[in-house]
């Protein structure tokens, strides 16, 4: 079984969205419903549907290029927008407990940047 480029970029994101549940741990927010909400569907639901990709993968099933794309525009809005509102939240805050949320922020981000290009290449076909 070769490795391809979009199994590494899949392994990428599952990493960032595991980064990102633990980091969320370190700086929960409890005063702000709709952005923690939005951080742990977001975080935890692509933990999840990436580790299901993985195990279609593995047993040569994989999911359909028309859902993998929906899969990853959904994720990419859903990650920059758990990261924008994170940002919001913790700029005004201080100490270890910003730190871990501009990270997770940030992170959050990156990873949605990374779920555009997945979608891109998935869309031009580069396995």
């Amino acid at each position: 079984m070769a490795i391809s480029r979009l199994s590494i970029i899949k392994f990428i994101e599952l990493a960032i969205a595991v980064c990102c549940i633990g980091l969320h741990s370190k700086s929960e927010i409890f005063n702000d419903f709709n952005t923690n909400t939005l951080s742990v569907a977001a975080f935890g639901g692509y933990v999840i549907i990436l580790v299901g990709g993985f195990a279609g993968h593995l047993m040569s099933t994989p999911i359909n290029r028309r859902i993998d794309i929906f899969f990853c525009l959904v994720g990419c809005a859903t990650f920059v927008a758990a990261g924008a509102l994170n940002i919001e939240y913790f700029r005004n805050q201080r100490g270890e407990y910003r730190d871990y949320g501009l990270a997770k922020a940030s992170l959050a981000i990156i990873g949605g940047a990374l779920f555009l290009i997945d979608s891109l290449l998935t869309w031009r076909g580069d396995y």
